[in-house]
């Protein structure tokens, strides 16, 4: 299973990869996670609908007709880790699963449309920084659960 996580923003910085690298060693090596980093669109001259429509376009060119893509929304759904775990084991098959992960302004409402689903971690904002090694630590979660492992208690 390859898994993406797309995002925009700036590119892993030493404590990220350091961080996030020790929950990808744990993975089995049939579940590949790759970062695909875009910049942001931000620009005095441009408003924010005009950031986040440049944004969906790379973020477009990134997805797959074949991924399975999750978008992280405020609006969307709060799942718990066992619920996120199902999710994984449910689209395991598919060639990709992709975790989308907006600008400062937000996701289009067409990529929002694209996702098959939209998910909150939570009602907080997180910095890019942490919030991709959220999403890392919990496939992680999601494979020791799957796994009947102790990780997850």
């Amino acid at each position: 299973m390859i898994i993406k996580i797309i995002s925009i923003g700036n590119k892993l910085n030493k404590w990220e990869s350091e961080t996030i690298n020790f929950y990808l060693k744990q993975l089995p090596k049939n579940i590949r996670v790759d970062f695909v980093d875009l910049k942001s669109q931000q620009n005095p001259n441009y408003s924010n609908e005009e950031v986040i429509q440049k944004e969906s376009k790379l973020i477009d060119s990134k997805i797959s007709d074949k991924d399975f893509v999750i978008a992280w929304d405020s609006s969307g759904e709060q799942i718990s880790s066992e619920a996120f775990s199902k999710l994984i084991l449910q689209n395991r098959e598919i060639n990709n699963i992709s975790f989308i992960i907006g600008g400062s302004f937000g996701l289009s409402s067409n990529i929002l449309k694209r996702s098959n689903q939209i998910l909150s971690a939570s009602l907080f904002t997180f910095p890019h920084k942490l919030f991709r090694l959220i999403i890392v630590e919990q496939i992680y979660r999601a494979h020791t659960i799957i796994n009947n492992m102790p990780y997850h208690k």
